[in-house]
């Protein structure tokens, strides 16, 4: 039999913890390295009373180490605030958007006056003629066409019917707070046609029924109808998180699918409490029969029935016929109800009895309450986070003070009368031992501070996404990861050191300067990704593929590490979002006005798969937006030999803030310029400060950090081109625009297209206008155009609005435009795509100002989206001809943008074979990459 071969899920030796190891191992290592000069290893050697005070020093440390790992994390204030601030809850990261029709069912359910739901595929027929060139598309058959394909049907289109609750007393209300529910959880690709009431199949029931003597006909009358309409059209019952531990599931399975609570990605106003069995709501299905043995069954199951003498069901349509029927069909996507029509007779032995409907229905009222109060009983709880002991990991203290009174050291010290000589043999000790102190000192602090690592600390969130201008200690704070404390208790310390409180700030500043050939940066930047790389891993997120990247095309400069870390922090801080609206779509029925939010444009409205993508990359802000902005702009200039050069500049409301120092010959090479200055401008310590020659003014550079020799052209990067009087007016004027540039966002962005909303007709449509006309079909103008050639053969897939997304980008910007880059780009936008969505990716449009606004595709797609969003929306109601016709004509306009834009690449020149100069390989022409530039 093969071996199988396991990792081990504890592999610590425990060691550390076992003294009387630690000494033999220490005393086998001084044997072997010292054996020459050192026999004596008996407990009087001063040696070896050292050897054991280090292994009792170290048992103290592994002690805490193998403390429990909450202990570990605990904080001596608001220990549970702090803990839902290092670990997302199971409530806050497990349960996510609707993506199966089980969880559909789910969310709706936990809608108030919804007692049951299902959702179907609506069937869009969609004809294909072939006599035209090119082929045609439309709702209805082409009657006189000779050649035509089968028609296909738009996948991704549903319909949504609801089970009301009894006694509801606005159906309408409900059913536009299902359809609400459903665009907050739209699944890409999808849409919503019909919301509906489900249709009912009455059925008769008809039972002669022998109760025991002591049995209460009217009551059990009640509970017989009540578990026949339950049979009928079940409910969904809701259970409190002890009642689904005890039912044998686990805490993912628990939270499997969406739970609204409030502040969670799937919330509505006021929802149901509780955890729905999703093995019950599976089996809550609209019944296709109805079996006479399943009723017997439940009425026999009434505690006081006897026996069921005669029973019978049937259809209620008038022709009512109970004789023989074991079992009736129901109608397809209808409930079966029990009509009026249905009779019930009761005896005791050979008595009949009489029933009193007034008591009956009372009795009714009564199980119904008691229903409800149960449902209203119970809540949605999450599972209670892990409280440690807090236990101060970091304390410390010297191990000097339990030496041995003699050799002069602990707390009691030497005697009054000892000598010089024996004074400063003491104080040699004490230095020596300050050694090993201090070591086990830092290990104490860093054990401490372990719940900070593991966390994404609040300062590096204010330095790197909080756009807060931090102090020199503040920002050496943020940047710590290696931690230290002073060794405490030593009597006389100062004449070992000095100056106790120089020592402890000259410890920190050690710990985060220089290690070995590494600079503190370095050290900084390799330690926080590890930490960061760690967190992502809990997620199973990995950055590796971006980190090379980004390395590869940009080098391991300040800026690029930078990026990176911002990147993962914005990734990490984001990703409950992320993670709860992973494969949705957009709401276009968001509500017009939420908070200056309109959900239509300058949105954060977008879909799941968008917010995902721009964090995974780096992409900041991810909104809905225009890309082409205007306050990073490149500008055409002509020197005096009349070449066209360029420059750039950096722009805010109503000022320049920052203009490149020199002219570039290539648009490539300022932007590349721009997109360095762009993120070195959020760091104050890439400014410096300079007085004028005269001296009676201030001003400042943005320099590169990664370029030391001060003489060289390249190290300045851009000015200002504004003098103040003092320093502290510069510096003040400097911080303003560290915080104007961290608060704009870079042309980078993304629209994604979802071609099912690019479709003729709308869920807004009504099918009469105000007048009562009909509404016209769309014609085949109307359709997006397919791959079809004349012969009406076609690539696959023919359909070009089933689970199909154009994914526009700017290609002008200098990340976008790296041809390595967006071949990660595309191949990270496919995989993280649901894998039944096809996507077109594109990289177009030019900055603003370089072509006429008119030929700039990027310029053009956002107006024509725009308008179309607008039109979209589900407040707009497309109740005529003349709204019609506007509607399409927007879509049909946006559609036509999208067929002409085209991805741009950088220009390049063709080789110079007079030249023997050896060309800059990003100013080569490349097949597939590059555009042939201008002369």
């Amino acid at each position: 039999m093969k071996e199988v071969v396991t990792i081990l899920k504890n592999v610590a030796s425990k060691d550390g913890l076992d003294y009387d190891f630690l000494r033999n191992t220490g005393l086998e290592y001084i044997e072997k390295i010292g054996s020459d000069i050192w026999t004596d290893y008996n407990v009087h050697d001063p040696g070896v009373t050292i050897l054991e005070m280090l292994a009792y020093a170290i048992t103290d440390l592994s002690q805490r180490i193998d403390m429990p790992i909450e202990n570990l994390l605990a904080s001596d204030e608001n220990n549970l605030s702090k803990m839902h601030e290092q670990f997302l809850s199971a409530i806050n990261i497990l349960p996510s958007k609707a993506v199966t029709a089980l969880d559909y069912r789910s969310l709706f359910s936990h809608i108030k006056g919804v007692k049951n739901s299902w959702i179907k595929a609506h069937e869009q027929l969609v004809h294909i003629n072939c006599d035209t060139h090119p082929a045609q598309f439309s709702y209805t058959p082409f009657t006189e066409a000779e050649r035509n394909l089968t028609p296909f049907v738009l996948k991704g289109l549903n319909d949504i019917i609801i089970d009301l609750e009894e006694d509801v007393e606005d159906p309408d209300a409900i059913l536009n707070v299902v359809r609400n529910v459903y665009h907050n959880n739209r699944s890409l690709c999808e849409d919503l046609v019909n919301v509906t009431v489900v249709e009912e199949h009455p059925i008769a029931v008809c039972a002669y029924i022998d109760l025991h003597p002591g049995a209460d006909e009217e009551y059990i009358q009640a509970l017989i109808y009540r578990a026949i309409d339950h049979y009928f059209s079940p409910s969904v019952n809701f259970y409190s998180l002890q009642q689904m531990f005890d039912k044998g599931y686990t805490t993912d399975q628990i939270f499997e699918g969406p739970i609204p609570i409030s502040g969670d990605c799937t919330s509505f106003e006021d929802p149901k409490g509780g955890f729905i069995d999703r093995k019950e709501l599976s089996e809550a299905d609209l019944r296709k029969e109805i079996r006479l043995s399943d009723i017997i069954q439940l009425i026999m199951n009434i505690e006081g029935v006897n026996i069921v003498k005669d029973i019978s069901i049937g259809n209620c349509d008038g022709k009512l016929g109970l004789e023989g029927h074991w079992n009736i069909c129901v109608k397809e996507w209808h409930k079966p109800v029990r009509c009026d029509k249905s009779i019930f007779k009761f005896s005791k032995g050979l008595l009949p009895i009489g029933v009193n409907v007034a008591k009956v229905q009372a009795f009714m009222d009564q199980l119904k309450a008691e229903e409800k109060a149960k449902q209203l009983a119970v809540t949605t709880q999450d599972v209670a986070m892990p409280q440690g002991e807090y236990s101060d990991a970091g304390n410390n203290t010297t191990m000097q003070n339990d030496f041995p009174d003699t050799y002069g050291i602990s707390e009691i010290g030497l005697p009054g009368n000892a000598s010089v000589s024996r004074k400063a043999k003491a104080n040699q000790l004490k230095g020596y031992l300050l050694f090993f102190d201090q070591i086990l000192a830092n290990y104490f602090q860093h054990l401490a501070k372990v719940k900070d690592l593991l966390s994404v600390d609040e300062s590096l969130k204010k330095l790197y996404l909080d756009n807060v201008v931090l102090t020199a200690s503040e920002e050496l704070k943020a940047k710590q990861t290696f931690y230290s404390q002073g060794v405490e208790d030593i009597k006389d310390f100062d004449n070992i050191v000095g100056n106790p409180l120089a020592y402890e700030d000259n410890l920190i500043n050690i710990m985060n300067e220089v290690k070995g050939d590494n600079t503190g940066d370095t050290i900084f930047y390799e330690r926080r990704n590890i930490l960061l790389d760690h967190l992502l891993g809990r997620f199973s997120e990995r950055f590796s593929d971006y980190v090379f990247i980004m390395k590869t095309v940009y080098g391991d400069s300040t800026s690029t590490n930078d990026d990176i870390l911002r990147t993962k922090l914005d990734f990490l801080y984001n990703y409950k979002q992320i993670g709860c609206e992973r494969g949705m779509g957009f709401n276009y029925c968001h509500p017009l006005q939420t908070e200056g939010d309109d959900g239509i444009w300058d949105t954060k409205n977008v879909s799941g798969v968008e917010k995902r993508i721009s964090k995974l990359l780096g992409i900041q802000d991810f909104s809905r937006r225009d890309l082409v902005s205007g306050f990073l702009e490149v500008y055409e200039e002509k020197d005096d030999d009349d070449l066209v050069e360029y420059r750039w500049r950096i722009k805010g409301e109503n000022k320049i803030l920052l203009s490149s120092s020199k002219h570039y010959h290539t648009l490539t090479a300022a932007y590349e310029e721009l997109y360095l200055a762009y993120h070195l401008a959020r760091n104050p310590e890439n400014y410096d400060l300079k007085k004028t020659k005269k001296g009676t003014k201030t001003y400042f550079n943005l320099t590169n950090p990664d370029i030391t020799d001060e003489n060289d052209e390249d190290r300045i990067v851009a000015r200002r081109i504004a003098y103040t009087s003092t320093k502290e007016k510069s510096e003040a004027a400097r911080d303003e625009l560290i915080k104007l540039i961290r608060e704009l966002s870079a042309d980078e962005g993304m629209y994604m297209i979802e071609h099912i909303l690019l479709r003729p007709d709308t869920m807004n449509l009504e099918q009469f206008d105000n007048d009562g006309d009909f509404l016209p079909d769309a014609s085949p103008e109307d359709f997006m155009p397919s791959c079809l050639d004349e012969n009406c053969e076609t690539c696959s897939p023919i359909d070009p609005y089933s689970f199909r997304v154009t994914i526009i980008l700017p290609g002008w910007t200098y990340r976008f435009g790296n041809i390595s880059f967006r071949r990660f780009a595309e191949q990270l936008i496919r995989e993280e795509l649901p894998a039944h969505v096809l996507a077109k990716i594109c990289w177009i449009g030019q900055p603003k100002g370089l072509v006429p606004d008119e030929e700039n595709d990027m310029l053009q797609i956002q107006k024509k989206y725009k308008e179309f969003l607008k039109k979209l929306h589900c407040d707009t109601k497309i109740d005529s001809k003349a709204k019609l016709k506007k509607y399409r004509k927007t879509v049909n306009a946006l559609v036509l943008c999208m067929n002409k834009m085209h991805t741009i690449y950088h220009s390049g020149r063709l080789h110079d074979c007079d030249n023997d100069e050896t060309e800059e390989i990003g100013n080569k022409i490349i097949l597939g990459q590059t555009n042939i530039g201008q002369l």
